[in-house]
């Protein structure tokens, strides 16, 4: 046995003190009463000889009675039951931008970490929301589906990195595509409780008429879609590290020129994906930008939906209850019949006297 409140187990010696002290003194005061109507035998011929009694039943029932409420008040519990929860939310996709780009460090400390920040500081300004997790670079993958569990999808958070997608290069058309998948689930009728938010740079190696195509087909699936800029427009270099010592051995160079490659923030390609979804473009680097977000998802609205079952400790606190009571009542019943032989005894009393 458990009980959920144990700081109150206190209650189970002290209540039945207490009720043991308030016993004691109502027979004091009884004693008292005997002694001032007379001498010892005039009072039981009289058919109060039992003032003078110590109500050891009484006592016994009553302070088990306590007994039994100070262990209900602690929430005893034993056995166990699985209960099926029911939450009110949102369906979002976080797509998060993996690719080398997100090592330039236009940004403190890099792109990739402020990315971290940003989800972070999401999940907690979106507790009780479903959220699940795109990562993509050239090729797009599920870490998570959607889940209430924020806290396992940090732990994906600290995994996140370039080496993670096997695939160089940043699509997001195939973030997109992955991402609406997500969160639509099976097709049914439209619904304004699910978004994406897509986090990147916005550069992306395929043409653009293919990333604006996964964007309207999200829009037709009814999926609104925020994205997020991520980095400057002026840009910055992409470094190559060592894959063991994480230290920058250099910057990536364009192949047919050997110029260093500057990765910049493409505005005009992010905020034409949030244009044709409904959703709105947020540029990172501002301040207030995650409050933005999360006052444009604060519109969408929430439906029921099923939170998964979780095995539970069964409340026995009932039993207890009903002993306590049951043992007043019993308390109550003999008191009665004291008191009906009390009354046969005085009465039994005055015919003598009266004889």
């Amino acid at each position: 046995m458990s009980f959920a409140r144990p700081d109150l187990l206190w209650l189970a010696l002290a209540l039945p003190a207490v009720v043991a002290a308030g016993v004691y003194g109502y027979v004091r005061r009884r004693r008292r009463v005997a002694r001032l109507l007379g001498e010892a035998h005039l009072v039981r011929r009289l058919g109060a000889g039992d003032l003078a009694r110590f109500p050891t039943h009484r006592l016994v029932l009553v302070a088990l009675a306590a007994l039994s409420l100070g262990i209900a008040a602690a929430g005893p519990q034993w056995g166990f039951r699985t209960v099926e929860t029911r939450t009110r939310s949102r369906d979002l996709v976080l797509a998060l931008d993996v690719s080398k780009s997100m090592l330039a460090e236009d940004v403190t400390p890099d792109r990739l970490e402020r990315e971290r920040l940003f989800a972070r500081r999401l999940f907690r300004e979106l507790g009780g929301d479903r959220i699940g997790l795109v990562a993509f670079a050239g090729r797009a993958y599920v870490l998570s589906p959607l889940t209430v569990d924020h806290g396992a999808l940090q732990l994906y958070l600290d995994a996140l990195d370039p080496e993670i997608v096997s695939q160089g290069g940043s699509s997001l058309a195939a973030a997109l595509s992955q991402a609406t998948d997500l969160v639509r689930g099976e097709p049914e009728a439209p619904r304004t409780d699910r978004a994406i938010i897509l986090v990147t740079d916005g550069e992306a190696l395929e043409d653009e008429g293919a990333v604006i195509e996964a964007a309207q087909r999200a829009a037709a699936a009814g999926v609104v879609v925020h994205t997020v800029g991520i980095g400057t427009a002026e840009g910055a270099p992409v470094p190559e590290t060592d894959p063991v010592t994480q230290r920058i051995q250099g910057y990536k160079r364009d192949p047919t020129t050997g110029e260093i490659v500057v990765s910049r923030r493409n505005d005009a390609l992010l905020a034409r994906v949030a244009r044709e979804t409904g959703g709105r473009y947020i540029r990172l680097d501002r301040a207030g930008a995650t409050d933005a977000l999360v006052a444009a998802l604060s519109g969408m609205d929430r439906t029921e939906a099923t939170g998964g079952r979780r095995v539970e400790p069964r409340e026995r606190f009932a039993w207890f209850v009903a002993a306590a009571l049951a043992l007043l009542a019993l308390d109550a019943v003999l008191e009665r019949r004291h008191g009906a032989a009390r009354r046969e005894h005085r009465a039994a009393a005055a015919e003598l006297q009266e004889a």
